[in-house]
């Protein structure tokens, strides 16, 4: 008997979400028929950098149009390309399908021939409910038959937002589960830390960058990411300012195995996340930088937000950071750069976890049971 299909919609380019990749191609993996509905990271650009076995991609190429009506066009045409893969996928069986934030699940809902079996997956917290994409949440919530986030601590704020009754399910945002530990690449001479996300103050880039002057000399701070964004070039800048530019790298944005690639050349990886956000002190589970790290087989340093310490220095794998300074940064950087034996266990034992626990593979067997299928 052939598996039910799956129709997942993302308005968000799925490129930029490596957990929408993980659960496309898990679903084809387990046997199930798998159209996802998407759009290019940007306009230079008619196709996204992910493919699977299994998995009909539906991409609407970017337009050069004015904000406005590019914004309706992208809408319009990602109703026609989700009314298409519904069409296709039924006809292998009653789909199931997963949108993706607000705005997957407004395209969801506008779309004629909704499946009976709807999933709305929410990546973020819900921060613009005055909003109309947000604001209608309420309403639209009772045509889905599960909602799913990627952190427990959400689980509340998510209820109250949407007035549930029933907990949502989580599905922490784990990447892929790698078989082997990645190349380490040629020995060098320096010692290279590693941040790979998005670049916001939220993020406390400006803290990272501040510190590195008071690093050991043969230290060097590795930046993974688009710096195309609204405080990304302001970055550049003050890297430029402080003429660091020696000493600091922005590689630009990277597909997800690339950059799990890079990560993997590394010796020391960072994620600081602004505790006065709710955002953020509920990331636990949602930040899959975190995890990245672990796959790549590096030691970290975290925040002090909830669960994060247990992670990493309850499990061994990384040190957080007390005091909010950029001396205090780089003291915990020297730490690591003047102790590769440290480093090396650490991060044996951080891959090792990656493959027993944190990984999208795992967390992702809760879906087909809550959903009836197992």
């Amino acid at each position: 008997m052939s598996k039910r299909p799956f129709v997942l919609i993302s308005f968000e380019s799925v490129d930029g979400y490596p957990p929408v990749q993980n659960q496309a191609r898990l679903l084809a993996q387990a046997g199930h028929p798998v159209h996802l509905v998407t759009q290019p990271r940007d306009r230079t650009k008619r196709d996204v950098d992910f493919e699977a076995p299994g998995v009909t991609l539906h991409v609407l190429p970017w337009r050069s149009l004015p904000n406005g009506l590019r914004q309706a066009r992208i809408m319009a045409g990602m109703m026609r390309l989700l009314w298409t893969a519904r069409r296709q996928a039924a006809r292998l069986g009653p789909p199931i399908e997963i949108a993706y934030n607000p705005l997957g699940v407004l395209i969801s809902d506008l779309t004629l021939g909704r499946p009976q079996q709807r999933v709305a997956h929410f990546h973020e917290t819900f921060m613009y409910l005055d909003e109309l994409p947000e604001r209608r949440l309420k309403r639209a919530i009772g045509g889905y038959s599960l909602v799913v986030v990627p952190d427990a601590g959400r689980v509340p704020h998510t209820m109250e937002a949407l007035e549930l009754t029933d907990p949502p399910l989580v599905i922490e945002n784990y990447p892929y589960r790698a078989e082997s530990l990645p190349d380490r690449g040629a020995p060098r001479d320096t010692f290279e830390v590693v941040y790979c996300g998005t670049f916001g103050h939220d993020q406390r880039i400006d803290l990272l960058i501040d510190s590195v002057p008071l690093w050991p000399e043969h230290a060097r701070l590795v930046f993974i990411g688009n710096t195309n964004t609204r405080f990304g070039p302001g970055f550049v800048q003050k890297v430029k300012d402080m003429g660091l530019q020696d000493r600091i790298t922005f590689t630009g944005w990277m597909a997800t195995g690339a950059a799990e690639t890079r990560l993997a050349q590394s010796d020391l990886a960072v994620a600081l996340l602004d505790a006065t956000s709710h955002q953020w002190r509920t990331a636990l589970g949602a930040s899959n930088k975190r995890y990245q790290y672990m796959k790549a087989g590096l030691p970290q340093i975290g925040d002090m937000n909830p669960g994060i310490p247990e992670l990493l220095e309850g499990e061994g794998i990384g040190t957080c950071i007390r005091k909010d300074t950029p001396e205090a940064l780089a003291e915990l950087v020297a730490a690591y750069a003047t102790d590769p034996e440290r480093r090396l266990n650490e991060g044996a034992k951080a891959f090792a976890l990656h493959q027993e626990q944190f990984n999208y593979g795992r967390v992702l067997q809760r879906l087909p049971k809550a959903l009836g299928l197992s």
